[in-house]
């Protein structure tokens, strides 16, 4: 559930904003965002020439950029926008900038409560990340594949060792590491992927190429024993007691747990593990015959089969729904515990489910159009924009926060309204 869910408002059943009145105020208006409650939509607006500000709702915030980009509401509410003044970047947080500077930043993250935010840095053609305004001590020739642990520690994928124009030799000996809040303690490979947290933060996992042909999986400073033809990205389960990996071997893939197979049956390719922490149901996207798809619980795969991709996957808070985002017969669908909802999508986004999981609500977009779909029912009217819709804490309404014709309607709808 998101943070404060019980304190918003639930009773008003409209509130607006006038967004078009906007665009005759300012040269031009991009990246809206709206925060989780809905109370607020921001965007950032063209001011005059290297001018940029952030209007929030009726409201202008005081500080001013020359550029400005990313602009997204934080879990817990807070507006945060990437932004540079005298060509140097930073983060700005709520009106208020964070003090440290660089010559860039990108990759905005947040933790899933909001409460800490990481950027990717660039000083002086070095690289690292800065976590709430800090940044690492150590910076890096390059870097990659940047995560941000629930408890605020930053990892990535970072070269340690220069490498000359055309040093094949020097390339293969492995030149890859992996930082942890600026700190590299792990061995070198020829390439990292995949960095991974377990859920306290005290510990990563990462997939590695140790040559041209064979491929493993690192869990801090232990290695499995076996190499691979390929591997993804780890996944620490049992409360981080262990960890398992889809890996290739013999031309097939596998999951393996701590170094050794996992579940018996094989497949044409298997990714995107999903482990519920309650329940300790462990989910997959697997292809199980060539060009089809489905969804592998605990080894045993869904009936349904996509001819093209599931792109991600979502376990309620409960753990006893789990739902897929899949794309077949160029469309695009929803599919709740093994039972398609038989929407045809042009896109679609993960699901938000009520606490009592008797509620599935999503958006999508149609034609151009976009919409709220409740339990597979598409909600009759279209907006130029749907943002993540909300289930209430009681299961019996939905927060719909959307864009039409130039305003933006904060509506409180009952699930009588919906279905």
């Amino acid at each position: 559930m998101m943070k404060n869910q019980e304190t918003w408002d639930w009773h008003t059943p409209v509130k607006q904003v006038p967004v078009k009145e906007w665009q005759a105020s300012y040269n031009w208006v991009e990246d809206f965002s709206v925060s989780p409650d809905g109370e607020q939509i921001a965007a950032i607006v063209n001011l005059d020439d290297a001018e940029f500000g952030v209007r929030v709702n009726s409201d202008l915030w005081e500080e001013q950029f020359e550029k400005a980009w990313s602009l997204k509401h934080l879990p817990d509410g807070r507006l945060a926008v990437l932004a540079a003044n005298d060509e140097e970047w930073t983060v700005c947080v709520d009106d208020a900038f964070w003090e440290s500077r660089f010559d860039y930043v990108w990759d905005l993250q947040s933790t899933a409560d909001g409460s800490h935010l990481s950027v990717a840095v660039q000083s002086d053609m070095q690289y690292g990340m800065a976590v709430d305004g800090t940044a690492w001590d150590t910076l890096f020739e390059s870097i990659s594949g940047m995560v941000l642990s629930d408890q605020g520690d930053a990892a990535a994928v970072v070269q340690i060792d220069p490498l000359g124009q055309g040093d094949i030799q020097g390339f293969s000996q492995g030149i890859f590491g992996v930082a942890v809040n600026g700190s590299v303690s792990t061995d070198k490979f020829m390439n990292i992927w995949d960095v991974t947290f377990n859920t306290k933060g005290s510990q990563v996992a990462y997939t590695t190429r140790q040559n041209r042909t064979d491929y493993g999986i690192a869990n801090g400073n232990t290695r499995w024993s076996q190499s691979f033809q390929s591997a993804w990205k780890p996944l620490y389960v049992d409360s981080d007691q262990a960890l398992v990996a889809p890996v290739r071997t013999g031309g097939k893939w596998y999951l393996y747990k701590d170094g050794s197979k996992f579940w018996n049956a094989s497949f044409e390719q298997l990714w995107k593990l999903l482990q519920h922490p309650q329940q300790r149901k462990i989910a997959a996207v697997v292809c199980d015959s060539f060009g089809r798809w489905t969804v592998c619980v605990d080894g045993n795969c869904w009936q349904y089969h996509s001819d093209t991709m599931i792109s991600e996957l979502a376990f309620s808070e409960k753990g006893n729904i789990l739902c897929a985002a899949s794309k077949n017969d160029g469309y695009w669908d929803m599919v709740v515990n093994d039972r398609a909802w038989n929407l045809r999508a042009d896109k679609i986004w993960m699901p938000c489910v009520s606490e009592d999981e008797s509620v599935v609500v999503t958006r999508m977009e149609e034609k151009g159009k976009y919409v709220l779909v409740v339990n597979g029912k598409v909600y009759p009217e279209m907006f130029d924009m749907v943002f993540d819709p909300v289930v209430s804490p009681k299961g019996d309404k939905v927060l719909l926060k959307a864009l039409q014709g130039g305003m933006y309607t904060r509506q409180v709808l009952s699930l009588d309204q919906i279905l």
